[in-house]
Formats: structure tokens, sequence, C-alpha cells
């Protein structure tokens, strides 16, 4: 029977001191495991009885007899007949709070038992967002979301989860104004358009790689549209990408500068969730806030702009794809913006750079810090000379009203990078480096003003009639 466990998600059955780690060891513990797991049901169901029997009596002292027997939680019908603890599928996707993350080679399989087929498997790093949880004999199985809606399970005991990080999905704004912005979602791949905000949702239709929709409200994960006939659906968050068009931009379809994040969870040290090894990331707190600003700051400058919102990382791990595939995935973002937007002319990939000396990444202009900018220029693309003529121009603005701020333009070949960094869709194409992991927020945002304040006068001067 031993043959059925792998190491990858074997229990894991710790020994005190001095006990031999025998086979009979081993499974007469396995087996006082069990039994104690079962007699935690059995309690549970019975301070389940004793919360009936305070309703039932409608008195206070059923109440207080539940706080002092623990204040146990009732599950719902749904939850209750389906045997999940942590609710429906509709639930958590409506609140994707639930996170496992990997932290070993893991395999994902088909059901929650350790002879069930194996799907895949789950690497160090990734993370998947947590439908409901199953109680089995041998542990917890946390059933998880795949890429076309698949689910799949994944075992408790060889991973580790998380609260109030939905990294599985972006982030999504819960109302979208008429008349001051809206959303609009770019279908990928094909994907399923829903007759309610969940997985068991009828299916009205296919959406096909290419189409676009604007988001007409939102419900926890999911996307609500509307249908060619007028009839309300729902798209999930985690299988499209979104482009937000905020202020005048959403009034037209003459905007000019896309800004989108290539590695979009990028954060610092000070505020970041996740800080092993050499990652510094978080799910809400990233490098997304300073594009956000500097999309913001153009607007108010008069110059139409579309910040992008996909969240890259998650799409990565849903499609189960590696670091380095990043750049392939915003470059369908951009592909999509261009079809949607022919206007679009400039294009600022924002990130953070790496653990880089904060006397190097710091600037201080006027009595406050500024996170300093780097320009990086991909030579993989043939016709390089013209962005990094762009960055160059920028750069010596920079200089010349923000002394110390620009760190320079770095060209980089293949072998020192992407090498090409999506710079061949267009001649004004960037890749800008805010600051490094020792930099702050506010820093950063210092800077989106400092960097909108001279691209507005560069804009202004290509703008002006003798340019033409």
């Amino acid at each position: 029977m031993m043959s059925r466990f792998s190491a990858s998600d074997a229990p894991i059955i710790p020994l005190q001191a001095g006990i031999p780690r025998t086979p009979s060891n081993c499974v007469l513990i396995h087996t006082f495991i069990r039994e104690g797991t079962r007699l935690l049901r059995l309690r549970h169901h019975f301070l389940c009885g004793i919360v009936v029997a305070g309703l039932l009596c409608g008195s206070l002292y059923g109440s207080q007899w539940a706080a002092a027997a623990g204040a146990v939680r009732m599950p719902s019908a749904a939850s209750a007949s389906s045997g999940d603890i942590s609710g429906t599928a509709a639930e958590a996707s409506a609140a994707p709070q639930r996170l496992v993350r990997i932290t070993d080679v893991t395999n994902i399989r088909q059901s929650p038992s350790l002879e069930a087929a194996v799907l895949k498997k789950a690497q160090p790093g990734q993370t998947y967002a947590i439908l409901k949880t199953v109680a089995k004999p041998e542990g917890d199985w946390h059933q998880v979301l795949l890429a076309e809606d698949k689910t799949a399970y994944i075992a408790s005991w060889v991973v580790e989860t998380a609260e109030s990080q939905p990294e599985e999905s972006p982030a999504i704004a819960q109302e979208q104004p008429e008349q001051q912005s809206r959303i609009i979602l770019n279908i990928i791949d094909v994907t399923n358009v829903r007759a309610e905000p969940s997985l068991e949702g009828a299916i009205l239709a296919k959406a096909q790689p290419g189409q676009t929709y604007t988001a007409i409200g939102t419900e926890g994960a999911w996307y609500k549209v509307a249908l060619a006939d007028g009839k309300p659906a729902y798209i999930a968050g985690w299988v499209v990408t979104s482009t937000t068009l905020s202020g005048s931009a959403s009034q037209s379809a003459d905007s000019q500068v896309y800004i989108y994040h290539t590695h979009n969870r990028e954060s610092w040290k000070s505020v970041a969730a996740n800080k092993s090894g050499t990652s510094v990331d978080d799910a809400k707190t990233n490098i997304t806030l300073v594009g956000l600003e500097l999309g913001q700051i153009l607007q108010q400058k008069g110059i139409p702009a579309i910040t992008a919102n996909d969240d890259i990382a998650g799409r990565l791990v849903l499609k189960n794809l590696s670091y380095a595939q990043a750049y392939s995935e915003s470059r369908k973002t951009i592909q999509e913006a261009i079809k949607t937007t022919p206007s679009l002319s400039y294009f600022f990939d924002i990130h953070r750079d790496a653990d880089v000396p904060y006397s190097q990444t710091t600037a201080t202009i006027n009595g406050k810090t500024y996170a300093r900018i780097m320009f990086v220029i991909g030579t993989g693309n043939p016709n390089y000379a013209d962005n990094a003529a762009f960055a160059e121009e920028l750069n010596q603005l920079l200089e010349k009203k923000y002394p110390g701020l620009s760190r320079g333009v770095l060209v980089k070949n293949a072998h020192q990078g992407n090498g090409e960094y999506n710079q061949s869709l267009s001649p004004h194409s960037l890749l800008l480096e805010f600051g490094g992991v020792n930099n702050t927020l506010e820093e950063n945002k210092r800077t989106a003003a400092a960097f909108a304040d001279i691209f507005a006068e560069y804009y202004a001067s290509v703008q002006s009639p003798s340019k033409q």
C-alpha cells in the first residue's frame, strides 16, 4: 500500500525524539491522528447541536452556551451538503481570500485522493486560489482552479496557505462610474461567458481570442458584461486581460500613452508581503500604483493615457509559465491595446529595479527624496536606435529639470536580459526602472510626477506646428 504515496504529497508524520521510526510505529501514529480527527468531528457535531438547541429555545442562554463552547460558525446548507469546509466555489470566486503557496514540487491531482491521477506538477513559488477545502481521512485537500475553468486538488499538508492576498485574480474596482472610466476586457484564449458569476453558472457563449467586451460592473472576481442581445453575462477576471480607460481617455479613441507593467507585483522591502529569496513582491502594494499615478497626472496635463491593470504574474501561474515568459504575456496586452486604440504612440513599461543600494537609487531634490529612473533599451529590436534616441531625449530633459534623478540610458543585448522588451512594437517604447527594492512608494510617486512633467514638455514640443 505504500506505493500509492509519492514524495510530493505523502503525509509527514513527526516522531518524538527517542521513538524508533519503524513502519509499525508510523502506522500506529497515523491511526492515532485519524482517530483524533474523527473525535474532533464528533465534537463539532456536538457543538452544532448546542447552537441548534439554543435557537429552538429562543433564549439568551443558547447563545451563551454556543459562545462558551467555542462560538462555532455554522456552515451553509450548500457547503454542508458538499462536505467542504470553506464554502462553495461560487463563494470562493466572489471573495478569493485564501491561497495555497507551493514550497516544493507538488502533485496536482484530479480528485482529492492520493490514488487519483496526477494532472501536473506545481513548482515552488507558484500560487493557486482555493475554491473549497475537502476533508478526507488522510487530511484536507484544497480544490484549486487551473486554466479553462478546470479544477484540481492539492494536499493541504504539503503547501502553505495565506489569507487576504487574492493572487489568482486581478484587482477589480467594485464600481465602474459611468462617463468617467471603463474597463475593456481583452479575450486571449477561448473563454466561457456564463449566466452567473460562478464556475457552476450556465455557459451562454464562448468568447474567442481577439474579442473585446466592456465591463458594466463586477461581482467579486467576475466581470459583468452585456451580450449582443442586451442580456447580462459574466466573465472570470483571471482568464482575460483588462485595460482601464479613465478621464477624457474614456470619452474618445485618441489616447496617446499606454502604461503597463510586465512584472506587475514588484514591490518594496518596507511593504512587500513576499520577501522570500530574491523576490520582493506584493499582490496589492506594488509598482502598478506608480503607473496609475503617472497615468492620472498625464490625464490632468491633457495627455490622453491608458493605464493597464493586467495581472501578468497571476497569468503566469494560471498558465504554468516561467517568469521569463512575462514579456510574451505583456506583449499580448500591448497588441490588443493597439488593435482597440490605434492612436496609441507611446508605451511605458514601468518596473522597479532589484536590490541596488539605496544611495544609488535615490536622489534628493529640494529636500525631498525621489526614486531615480533608469531607461532600458534592448538591442534585440532591429530598430532599437529609434527607441534609444527617444530615451536619450527624455533623459536630457529629466537631467535639465531634475538634476540627478536619471540613472541614464542602459542598452542591453539578449545575453543581458530579454533583449527586446516589446520595443519592436513602437519606436517610442521604453522600459523604465523606477528606484529599487529599498525605495518607498511615496518616493516613486514623486518620480512619477517628475517624469510626467518632462514628458508633457516633450509631448507639447512634438505637437507644435513647427514640429509637424
